[in-house]
């Protein structure tokens, strides 16, 4: 097994600027072949008016000079940082577990490398943690590049695991201005407290090589009795699914074999079969089948062989959570109110 090197960063000879009280944040970026957009991400956190921030960047093997690009980056722009070589791609959730490990911060930033921050959305985050204690995870409103099209807003689940962002495509008007309790927001730009982090777990590594992490970590997290948080002051752009290609035939069938995984762990058996599994039959009928058949077909039969190992994590998950589970997805009824079929 090839050893991570782990290469520490200079200090940059004047002080980021901000304010050096308050909690240190750990940022931490994965990359993987993403040489194209960590040049922006980096430079847009050199910007930052809270001071109290260290940069963690672990690489999963990219074969297009992510990390040494990154390195440069950090470099130009006075950033200090540790960038951490993985000889292998081990998935979104072993490489951010990996950075936990050489990580500092009461707080964690998770960010893809595709993003860039505003100069305050960590000062946003710290002042959000600070005054709600109760709060384990909170979400930022994320643009498409434009900066004026939400991608996410917060998330809520349906039935049978399908993962929705509100104001999604929707010009911002302000009407996504108030924090709102959700039930999952995205992992591009996802913080939490460490302590919460370590509770629950840390990222489930089960869900290789990516998608349903963080909807795990957060479905996990508001059982352990926290709140998830929408915060639309804390603002990020996006450039949205760089490494598998955003609806692609890897994707989908990435995204379905995890979404069903997911389920299986996390929901009783009353709620799958009385709720999910009716969902997902009427589901059927509405998607596309020349985009999402076959990938589909694929996921399902990769739950079946992967079964064994599921239901493994579902036994580990419940011994070690005491509290009910939580099943507040939305149901058939109003998705079809939703999309007009009622």
């Amino acid at each position: 097994m090839v050893e991570p090197l782990v290469d520490t960063m200079f200090e940059p000879d004047e002080a980021a600027p901000g304010p050096r009280t308050g909690p240190l944040v750990s940022v931490i970026i994965v990359l993987f072949n993403s040489a194209e957009f960590i040049g922006p991400c980096v430079e847009s956190l050199s910007a930052l008016d809270y001071g109290r921030v260290e940069l963690i960047i672990v690489d999963n093997a990219s074969r297009d000079g992510s990390s040494g690009v990154a390195r440069a980056s950090a470099y130009a722009a006075g950033v200090e940082c540790i960038v951490s070589e993985l000889g292998r791609n081990r998935g979104f959730a072993a490489a951010n577990n990996h950075a936990f490990g050489l990580s500092r911060g009461e707080i964690l930033l998770l960010l893809n490398p595709d993003t860039e921050v505003y100069p305050d959305t960590v000062s946003a985050l710290v002042r959000a943690f600070e005054a709600r204690p109760d709060m384990g995870i909170a979400g930022c409103k994320v643009y498409y590049p434009d900066r004026r099209t939400i991608q996410h807003a917060g998330g809520f689940i349906r039935d049978n695991g399908l993962t929705m962002h509100y104001g999604a495509d929707t010009p911002d008007e302000g009407q996504f201005d108030e924090p709102r309790d959700v039930a999952y927001v995205t992992g591009a730009a996802l913080a939490v407290r460490r302590d919460v982090f370590r509770e629950a777990g840390l990222l489930d590594e089960g869900y290789f090589p990516a998608y349903f992490e963080e909807t795990d970590l957060c479905v996990g997290v508001r059982r352990m009795g926290y709140r998830v948080v929408y915060l639309p002051e804390a603002r990020v752009i996006h450039h949205e699914s760089t490494t598998t290609g955003k609806y692609s035939e890897r994707f989908f069938y990435l995204y379905h074999r995890n979404r069903v995984r997911f389920l299986l762990k996390n929901f009783s058996w009353r709620f799958l079969l009385e709720r999910s599994l009716p969902f997902e039959q009427r589901w059927l009928g509405w998607i596309d089948p020349e985009k999402e058949a076959v990938p589909l077909n694929k996921a399902y039969l990769a739950n079946l062989a992967n079964l064994p190992r599921t239901l493994l994590a579902r036994r580990a998950l419940e011994r070690r959570m005491k509290s009910p589970r939580i099943e507040d997805t939305v149901g058939i009824e109003e998705t079809m109110r939703e999309i007009g079929l009622a």
